[in-house]
């Protein structure tokens, strides 16, 4: 018991500092590292920028329409999603080109995996499949009322729901097949980053452990007010950020419990581990923080 209560104490005092903030556009919300680079997703400005990590200055931005959301890399390409649009974007990296193909009502979150792109469509109910070269639409999966956050475990695809839903599913990709594990907590939206097991984001302040290969709930964890979109940082934590109380809890994922919180900027949203360091973004404000995080 002292050496765990030493080691929590050590982690709690090499919390992590800003190392520069950036100003990408108003609404940053998704965000991805590729190319080089970490690419941010600006809703409210309707644009994608480029943050060169050597110098933390945005050197590109690329211009869409407002309500570009989620966004994700794979088979050469950046992918956005527009809610406003109902559409799915493919932006080529260097070039700038865009090509758009319509997926269905409120797209939410996006995903590259399996020789797909996969998108959930919030209004429609659906997982949308889409082939990376020709954008055709292969395939519309009715999966449930609300689809929101996706990602890839124990080979299969797992997608979490909003308002009422308690369960996430597992769709096999080759299949189609849809299992519902179910959590017993409502709203079970967004998944961890970066994890083995699944770290689901519910009801506002819950986190839910997962192991995907069982099904099986591990235990679950509630802090916070308005949890967000969270990954494994450097140190073994998890870092999760609360948009409404604009700072980022750390936890540790072995004893499952809180180690701290700091201030992460406005409407903190998602943190995402790039380049040697970990980068939050400010949803209700214009800029992304860059955090060093130590390791354990």
């Amino acid at each position: 018991m002292r050496t765990l209560a030493l080691a929590v104490l050590a982690l709690a005092a090499s919390q992590p500092h800003v190392v520069a903030r950036v100003s990408t556009g108003a609404g940053p919300g998704g965000a991805t590292d590729a190319f080089g680079a970490v690419w941010v997703a600006n809703d409210r400005a309707g644009t994608i920028a480029r943050i060169d990590p050597r110098t933390n200055r945005v050197t590109r931005r690329i211009r869409l329409r407002p309500g570009v959301f989620s966004l994700t890399q794979g088979f050469g390409a950046l992918w956005v999603v527009n809610y406003d649009r109902d559409a799915l974007t493919r932006v080529e990296p260097r070039s700038g080109r865009k090509h758009t193909v319509r997926v269905g009502a409120t797209p939410f979150d996006v995903l590259a995996a399996y020789g797909r792109v996969w998108v959930t469509a919030w209004e429609a109910g659906t997982l949308v499949e889409v082939d990376p070269h020709s954008l055709r639409v292969l395939r519309r999966t009715k999966v449930g009322p609300r689809p929101t956050g996706l990602r890839v475990a124990a080979g299969g695809l797992w997608v979490g729901f909003g308002r009422s839903a308690t369960a996430v599913a597992r769709v096999d990709p080759a299949t189609h097949a849809i299992e519902r594990v179910e959590l017993g907590v409502r709203a079970p939206s967004w998944f961890a980053a970066g994890t083995r097991d699944l770290w689901i984001q519910a009801a506002d302040n819950v986190l839910v452990h997962v192991d995907p290969s069982s099904r099986r709930v591990l235990g679950q964890l509630s802090f916070g007010r308005t949890l967000a979109q969270g990954a494994l940082a450097v140190d073994g934590t998890l870092w999760i950020p609360d948009k409404e109380q604009n700072v980022v809890y750390r936890v540790d994922p072995k004893q499952g419990r809180v180690v701290d919180s700091f201030p992460a900027g406005a409407g903190a949203f998602l943190a995402l581990r790039a380049f040697g360091s970990m980068w939050v973004t400010s949803y209700a404000g214009s800029d992304v923080w860059r955090f060093a995080a130590s390791r354990r």
